[in-house]
């Protein structure tokens, strides 16, 4: 991407994101977030934005706008831009424990790799075991019983 000589505000609608930047539709860069921004939410796919870049080209922060209306947004306040509602924090919520059964899951996985005696039921149940660890409440203080 071409450095700009101030900074600058595009403004575009979102086609791909990622943890460390923004893919706008009919460009061909990613604008990538500033490591020194500060609280930037990425904004979600489909999502119209303002993106407010620095001297080097990172994006120092991100404005969120119109979202257009496709079937992946069907519910209305949420496609016009309102604020958020427990419903994507539920969603936000799912997606955080389906992450982490993915990687207990992954991680049980190579665990059993190098004990070929394993059978496939004792990688999940590994995999359960681990799971309930990783989300035990903090003041838990008990071992948790894996088999």
């Amino acid at each position: 991407m071409a450095v700009p000589a101030t900074p600058e505000t595009i403004t575009g609608r979102v086609v791909s994101v990622n943890p460390k930047g923004v893919k706008f539709d009919g460009h061909v860069d990613w604008f990538n977030l500033s490591q020194f921004a500060r609280n930037i939410v990425p904004p979600m796919r489909g999502q119209h934005v303002t993106l407010t870049l620095d001297r080097q080209g990172f994006v120092r922060e991100c404005t969120a706008g119109v979202t257009a209306k496709t079937d992946e947004t069907p519910d209305v306040d949420r496609a016009y831009g309102a604020p958020p509602t427990a419903k994507t924090d539920e969603t936000r919520g799912a997606r955080d424990r389906t992450l982490t059964r993915l990687a207990v899951l992954k991680a049980a996985a190579e665990f059993a790799a190098s004990r070929p005696q394993l059978k496939s039921g004792e990688v999940l149940k590994i995999a359960a075991s681990w799971e309930l660890w990783v989300n035990r409440p903090e003041s838990a203080e008990e071992a948790i019983d894996a088999f």
